[in-house]
């Protein structure tokens, strides 16, 4: 979903989302870089996410996000599976 930080995180959106998600379409959020976006990717019903989060202190952020992951119940992406 592509658009400003606002528009992103507004009701159009996850209208657009879930709207998208009842026809079978994938969703994908950009700029996902907090726990809190990823939980709203989440609720909006998004496949993928991506951001820049790891590119900025990989060794600090990995353990991070995999505890994200964990809290919204989701399985680390095969990438970050076998990470130190």
């Amino acid at each position: 979903m592509a658009g400003s930080t606002a528009w992103k995180l507004g009701p159009a959106a996850e209208g657009l989302a879930r709207e998208a998600a009842a026809r079978g379409k994938a969703i994908h959020m950009g700029r996902v870089n907090s726990r809190r976006r990823l939980t709203i990717a989440q609720w909006y019903g998004c496949d993928s996410v991506d951001g820049t989060y790891l590119a900025f202190g990989p060794a600090k952020n990995l353990s991070r996000l995999r505890s994200w992951l964990a809290e919204l119940g989701q399985q680390p992406p095969p990438l970050f599976r076998h990470a130190p």
